[in-house]
């Protein structure tokens, strides 16, 4: 590698890329992902509330629920219980018939009709059926049901959940070093284009030079990016060496592949292909943070998960590099792949 050469690459390609408004969207991209920063959840409800509406006899039973953390509200009619959850108050309806404890003495089996939002969760309505079941069998039997001892492995996170606008972080500092892959890949196309790349590859300069001066552009601005939007949302915090390391791994490697997938092709619209496809896969990994009852086993194959993972370790949790070394450790070994790819197709397509 020639350091002149790298120099004058490098200052080439971040004129270029300030003339072709590259960078300017980016800092709109970032610009926009800490608006909706503002616009997500800033709060965690973690109280369980419970209209109900029903036998009077039962009032006095049910209102014992708040000594135990739970929030009862009580209704005079179906109606007002049904109102009350579809606005979102209570997390669930119950409509006990007007002699529920009438039947329940007398053998019969009452119906009972629970109401549920319709964004509710299937496991959180599966649950709460559940223990509706127990709690009638409980009344008709008088037997205590299984005595269950609760122990809180790791840290007990009750009262400290994190909110959803603060869980996606990660996201957008993700999304702003992937989007730095698409920038990369399309400097390499244009320059493919207008036949820069292969001149540039006949003067003194190799293929890892031009790597890594591009390199060195697009991980200035995805870091530029990544730190704009930590700032604009007040959520610079956690431990910082180990922050800046982690969004500079995450910058090697979306560089990396935006050279690889850019030397694939030398028209515009076949780079939107190449760089569009990784894109959507690599931010799998963050858009999780939405469905936190899906599954994350099969999205551990996704390089980009260890980078979300350590994000939200030290931005939420407080890590340090003795919690997050193997994710970064995965990280790093992926850089080392990418790079090798982008120096190998470089080399291929103008040798």
């Amino acid at each position: 590698m020639k350091l002149s050469c790298i120099k004058a690459i490098a200052r080439k390609d971040a004129v270029q890329a300030v003339r072709n408004r590259l960078l300017l969207l980016a800092l709109l991209s970032g610009v926009l992902f800490s608006a909706v920063y503002y616009v997500l959840p800033s709060t965690v409800e973690e109280t369980f509330s419970l209209a109900v509406s029903g036998d009077s006899q039962l009032i006095g039973d049910i209102s014992d629920l708040e000594e135990e953390g739970i929030e009862v509200g009580f209704f005079a009619s179906e109606e007002e219980v049904k109102s009350a959850v579809r606005g979102g108050d209570y997390i669930v309806g119950v409509v006990y018939p007007e002699d529920f404890v009438s039947q329940l003495m007398s053998g019969h089996k009452p119906h009972i009709i629970l109401y549920f939002k319709s964004d509710q969760p299937e496991n959180v309505r599966t649950a709460i059926e559940y223990l509706m079941q127990l709690a009638i069998e409980y009344a008709v039997s008088g037997e205590e049901p299984l005595i269950v001892e609760e122990e809180i492995l790791g840290e007990d996170m009750a009262g400290r959940h994190i909110p959803l606008n603060e869980r996606s972080i990660p996201m957008y500092v993700l999304m702003a070093l992937i989007m730095e892959m698409w920038t990369i890949s399309t400097l390499i196309v244009e320059e493919s284009a207008a036949g820069t790349l292969r001149a540039v590859l006949v003067t003194p300069a190799s293929p890892s030079d031009v790597i890594m001066a591009k390199g060195l552009v697009g991980i200035s601005y995805s870091l530029s990016v990544a730190f704009a939007i930590l700032i604009l949302t007040w959520s610079l915090r956690g431990n910082l060496p180990v922050l800046f390391l982690g969004i500079l791994l995450g910058g090697v490697m979306a560089v990396s592949l935006g050279l690889f997938t850019g030397s694939l092709t030398e028209n515009i619209v076949g780079s939107y292909v190449y760089a569009g496809l990784p894109m959507l896969v690599f931010l799998i990994p963050a858009l999780l943070i939405f469905l936190p009852g899906a599954s994350l086993s099969v999205v551990k194959v996704i390089p980009t998960y260890y980078m979300v993972h350590a994000f939200d370790q030290i931005l939420n949790y407080g890590a340090g590099l003795a919690e997050v070394w193997k994710d970064f450790l995965v990280i790093a070994v992926c850089d080392g792949i990418f790079f090798m790819l982008g120096i190998y197709a470089l080399r291929r397509r103008y040798s």
